[in-house]
């Protein structure tokens, strides 16, 4: 890619900065065109919301929407700059152009990973299976579709009812701790603020709790999915502890993302199910959250801190908001300088540090150092007071360099090909919320791609995929006999 650049460079430098910036701009937008494209020619031939996707869709906000916005709100705008927009303005002209063609590749990537198929596993059914299957009468299919029914119901119950007690009892743990429910509540920001030490609210010993914390949210999608196969009283009271549980574990997480992500898997399931015209509702939901963004934030801080911090209103500020990816992705080679390559431990890092420091000190070990880390540090200084996240290239760029880009385009790929052969097998319009919380893992990787506060902090996504693939078997029993 250096020799793209080399061949490139007498032409460029004999450009102007305005000329530079227009030419970014032209280029980001006919690739903005490109990807828009390719994502309704995707719903068209799917005509389902699913891992790709919603990939693609995160990919383009991120990486192309924002960069678009960026440079013109830089070249155009009056308001003073802030925030990541002003480590963008002062970015130097190539590593704008490495953004660019890091993003470029990185799309072609994806696009075409996705694309190839490699040796497909066909089910097949024996002789003998296909001439009993063959004599089984309608009344006899219709008994087993109930008998698979009812185990995928026993699956779904049981699932919700493990995960909400192990999330109940971990948030009774650490209301306890911090003297009570809505303290817990108050003191959400403040515990999430980068560098802080939640040992000094919380015993050494508890920590590991807060983890467990987030089983709650899986459960309210496995009770949800109960119910809609046998609606049950009991079942009824149990979602709605769950939802109560939910609710104050995304209160004292204090995250305004997973807030919006466990609101709009049921908001999409209940448009597709009750509108006729749903993206017109997710627009209008798309925009209420841009508008609640701001007061969200300043609910959360007001709570934790006890009065209302100085924060800039309108766009700009939104803006800045998205725009932490494409910063990361201008500096990162900076980054690397500093800190030098993390060769391949963000991908495995989470394996020690899911284990509580209590039992790693008794085998003298210690958690490793986040990536994330190194980040915020190289924006704010190690006495920054808010966590800056790794995005999906940049993780790869701080592993391997440059090369990176490709291991982690063509991962996240094959990954996401590997949830839409699940998500298409247990999709109906039954359990648009189920297939939406999954897609939904590959929109929050491309941000937030740090594994290891992936695990730690969002693994009820996981729990909901499992769970899935758990079903998709059983499922697959149930499709045989309706087909025949």
């Amino acid at each position: 890619m250096s020799f793209v650049f080399y061949l490139l460079k007498p032409i460029y430098s004999q450009m102007g900065c305005e000329m530079k910036n227009g030419l970014i701009i032209s280029l980001y937008c006919i690739l903005l065109v490109i990807a828009i494209y390719n994502l309704c020619a995707e719903y068209r031939r799917k005509n389902i919301i699913n891992a790709f996707i919603c990939l693609q869709a995160a990919f383009i906000l991120y990486y192309i929407f924002i960069p678009i916005l960026v440079h013109i709100n830089i070249d155009f705008t009056r308001e003073p700059l802030m925030g990541f927009i002003v480590r963008i303005s002062i970015a130097d002209n190539y590593d704008i152009f490495y953004a660019f063609f890091y993003t470029l590749v990185a799309y072609i990537i994806i696009l075409i990973s996705y694309r190839i198929t490699i040796s497909p596993k066909v089910s097949v059914i024996g002789p003998t299976e296909i001439k009993r299957l063959a004599n089984v009468d309608s009344h006899s299919s219709e008994v087993n579709i109930q008998y698979w029914n009812k185990r995928v119901y026993r699956i779904a119950i049981a699932a919700g009812i493990l995960t909400l007690i192990i999330g109940v009892i971990a948030e009774l743990v650490i209301a306890y701790s911090l003297g009570g429910i809505f303290q817990a509540i108050a003191m959400g920001d403040k515990m999430r603020a980068f560098g802080s030490d939640t040992s000094f609210y919380i015993p050494q010993n508890r920590l590991f709790v807060i983890v467990l914390m987030v089983s709650s949210l899986a459960s309210t999608y496995f009770f949800v999915y109960g119910l809609r196969i046998y609606k049950k009283f009991i079942i009824k009271l149990l979602l709605l502890v769950s939802v109560l549980a939910s609710t104050f574990y995304l209160l004292f997480n204090a995250g305004r993302l997973g807030i919006f992500i466990f609101l709009l898997s049921f908001f999409i399931d209940f448009v597709f199910r009750k509108t006729k015209h749903p993206f017109i509702s997710m627009s209008l939901f798309t925009i209420l959250l841009l508008v609640s963004l701001g007061i969200l934030d300043d609910l959360f801080f007001r709570l934790s801190y006890g009065f209302v911090k100085e924060s800039s209103k309108g766009i700009l500020s939104t803006i800045d908001e998205f725009s932490f990816p494409y910063a990361n992705l201008l500096n990162v080679h900076k980054i690397n300088v500093v800190y030098g390559l993390r060769w391949g431990i963000d991908f495995v890092s989470w394996i020690i540090n899911i284990v509580p420091t209590t039992i790693l000190e008794v085998f003298g070990q210690a958690k490793i150092t986040t990536g994330y880390t190194f980040i915020t540090e190289y924006y704010s200084g190690a006495n920054a007071s808010g966590g800056t996240p790794t995005d999906l290239l940049t993780l790869g760029i701080r592993q391997f360099g440059g090369i990176g880009v490709f291991v982690v385009s063509l991962f996240i790929s094959r990954l996401c090909k590997y949830f839409d052969k699940v998500i298409a097998k247990i999709h109906s319009d039954n359990f648009v919320f189920m297939t939406i919380r999954i897609s939904s893992i590959m929109f929050v990787m491309v941000p937030y791609a740090d594994i290891d506060s992936f695990i730690r902090n969002r693994y009820d996504m996981l729990m909901v995929f499992i769970f899935a693939v758990i079903v998709n078997k059983t499922q697959t029993k149930l499709n045989q006999y309706r087909t025949l």
